[in-house]
């Protein structure tokens, strides 16, 4: 309850407070928010009985998540991204990896991000723009780990090298933003949908166009059939990967000097 319904409750016993007094008991005690008096109630077993109730518990799941992605978004000094969408991301893609696009339900993402299934729509339209979004992002870092390999790197073999390194090692990285992408790589979803989620993946796919047309191959090599044998191995390889005997830069290496520059010799 509030300073003022606290304060009406203590009238009722004989206890005379103004809500003022009320709420300077509580920060002197270090209850000043709802929050924090909602946690120290959850600490508490009454004989047994539930210490919260259902709505309370929903009320202090929001506060923490609200509370830990604004701490979040300030120690990235970033503010102007709203910390709630997000949250929002990393439940859809939390939810979206474990229970498929179809399986999933808003308000089940609603839940695992600590809103009220409402406030969605205020960062995204449907479910359909959270799948969209999440996909987005999971390229956004995949062109970000890219051009950081790519850095000061000249050579055609070498460039080529280490995008497919970088991009293997976000692969294999089993995130779920990660997992949701390369799910979709395999699943076709409905038309208007998969155009959606084509355009970032034709886009990304561009830039593996360049590397491919830069390299010296022998006149007859089909550089469309290339690229496009050549990404479906390197995505296919976060089916089969495990840990602990060939690195991400080893995977590439290998496959640029020992398949690639062969058959393009």
């Amino acid at each position: 309850m509030g300073k003022v319904r606290a304060a009406r409750e203590l009238r009722g016993r004989g206890i005379q407070l103004s809500p003022s007094a009320v709420h300077t008991i509580w920060t002197r005690h270090g209850l000043a928010t709802s929050y924090d008096r909602l946690k120290l109630r959850a600490g508490r077993t009454d004989a047994g009985k539930a210490s919260l109730s259902d709505s309370q518990r929903a009320r202090l799941r929001r506060a923490t998540i609200s509370r830990r992605v604004t701490a979040r978004a300030g120690a990235n000094g970033n503010f102007a991204v709203h910390p709630r969408r997000e949250e929002l991301l990393a439940a859809a893609a939390r939810i979206f990896s474990a229970r498929g696009y179809e399986g999933a339900s808003l308000r089940e993402i609603c839940a695992a991000a600590g809103i009220l299934a409402g406030s969605m729509y205020h960062h995204f339209r449907s479910k359909e723009d959270l799948l969209v979004s999440v996909h987005a992002e999971e390229f956004r870092q995949l062109n970000e780990v890219v051009d950081r390999a790519l850095e000061g790197k000249t050579e055609p073999w070498s460039r080529l090298e280490a995008a497919i390194g970088a991009h293997l090692g976000k692969l294999v990285g089993r995130t779920d933003v990660t997992a949701v992408t390369v799910a979709s790589l395999f699943h076709t979803a409905e038309a208007p949908l998969q155009r959606r989620l084509n355009r970032e993946r034709e886009a990304y796919e561009h830039r593996f166009r360049e590397l491919i047309t830069a390299l010296p191959r022998s006149p007859d090599a089909d550089k469309s059939l290339l690229r496009l044998a050549l990404l479906g191995a390197i995505n296919w390889t976060r089916i089969w990967y495990r840990p602990g005997k060939r690195t991400p830069a080893q995977i590439a290496h290998h496959l640029v000097n020992t398949v690639l520059r062969k058959s393009l010799g």
